[in-house]
């Protein structure tokens, strides 16, 4: 025993390690490390064997599939190349508006070998539909011009369909002009996406004689007449025009009274009390989609109005929001469609215009063949069988709550 200086505390000094009364503890303690190595080594071989049956596993799987795929060449390989061109048609039949990043595009096609690019590149069809972006950085923007020129010279002399995209680059509007310019006598369907900052009429104004489709999408922000001034220059070869994200009043659509008439499909958002004056205008129509905007009130004199389009085939009318009153039921009151195969209505009201289009129905003596419902209530089966009753082998598909919100 020992004590502490100052304290008078006696304490006991730690035996040394190799003192007899510590020699079980020291065993029992390499005892338990041996136990441990040898559980360390068991798991360590465990996970040993696991990884090796995974590395196996897949070992297997990318031997099967390049099996797979040396099978598929192989197969791929024997066709003829008209065989294959129409493969590569119908890969990008779907496609709308294509660009190097899309998926799928003509350029991966082109990047699977030799063979399938000389075939890809061969193929003017491929590269006819391109979709055109300014970007802000000039850098970037000169290595998007040079892609866009070498996309559309293999395009050759095939008709072409563009998007436009000007962006919010400081003269984008004026590059983009300059490097379409070239191609644009080929142009026969168009998209122009406008930002706020982008004056339309530069582009919109000598458009190519070739032309069959034009789709504008533009903002409240832009001068609706100036734009409808712009529009109302469209060569006559034009068959369908789509103008969306605006809602045209009845000075604009008087505006584009030379266009209206050669017009087969249009779609448009324009106020309910302009939807008669608007079917006047457009005696060809074969096909509509109308987006009816705020605010819904019709007067008595229009809503005492009648008239019979002689062509439209397809009309869809949209009601993206809710609307007070609802126009639905003057509108089909007001019209007779004789030759309307198809009819779509999107509404958010809590009751379909059953009464109306019953009298519609009977009145158009049409040979309907869908009537679709794209509603958050739709019509109860007992009022489905009334227009069955009207047209026995008439089609009604009802789609729920699909209606965009505003």
């Amino acid at each position: 025993m020992y004590q502490i200086p100052g304290l008078g505390t006696p304490y006991r000094r730690s035996p040394k390690p190799d003192h007899p009364a510590l020699k079980p503890i020291t065993e029992q303690r390499r005892g338990l490390d041996v136990v441990s190595h040898e559980t360390f080594k068991l798991d360590l071989v465990n996970k040993t064997k696991d990884l090796e049956q995974q590395l196996a596993d897949k070992h297997d799987k990318i031997t099967e599939s390049a099996n797979l795929d040396k099978g598929v060449g192989s197969a791929l390989g024997r066709l003829p190349d008209n065989v294959l061109s129409k493969i590569f048609e119908y890969h990008l039949m779907d496609s709308d508006h294509l660009s190097r990043r899309s998926d799928p595009s003509p350029i991966r096609l082109a990047r699977v070998c030799r063979r399938w690019r000389d075939i890809a590149v061969g193929m003017a069809k491929l590269w006819c539909k391109l979709s055109f972006y300014v970007d802000d950085d000039h850098r970037e923007w000169k290595r998007s011009a040079f892609y866009y020129n070498s996309w559309l010279r293999r395009s050759q002399d095939s008709p072409l369909s563009l998007q436009l995209r000007p962006g919010y680059a400081e003269g984008g509007t004026a590059e983009l002009r300059r490097l379409v310019q070239p191609y644009m006598s080929r142009v026969s369907s168009l998209e122009i996406v406008f930002w706020d900052d982008v004056e339309p009429e530069h582009l919109l104004t000598d458009l190519p004689a070739a032309l069959k489709e034009l789709t504008v999408c533009f903002g409240d922000c832009f001068d609706a007449s100036a734009t409808a001034q712009s529009l109302s220059q469209l060569p006559s070869t034009v068959r369908s025009l789509k103008i969306l994200d605006r809602t045209f009043g009845q000075a604009c659509l008087l505006s584009l009274s030379p266009v209206w008439d050669h017009l087969t499909h249009v779609e448009i958002a324009i106020r309910p009390r302009n939807v008669l004056h608007f079917l006047v205008l457009c005696p060809n129509l074969s096909s509509c989609e109308l987006t009816l905007g705020q605010p819904a009130f019709m007067s008595p004199r229009v809503q005492c109005m009648r008239f019979t389009h002689a062509n439209l085939q397809s009309l869809s009318i949209i009601c993206p929001g809710y609307f007070k009153p609802n126009p639905l039921p003057v509108l089909f009151n007001a019209v007779t469609l004789p030759k309307l195969r198809t009819l779509e209505i999107r509404y958010a009201f809590l009751s379909s215009p059953h009464q109306e289009l019953q009298a519609f129905l009977r009145r158009s003596k049409c040979p309907l063949e869908v009537l679709i419902f794209d509603a958050v209530v739709t019509p109860p089966p007992d009022q489905q069988g009334d227009f069955i009753a009207i047209i026995p082998s008439l089609k009604i598909e009802c789609r729920l709550d699909t209606i965009p919100k505003n």
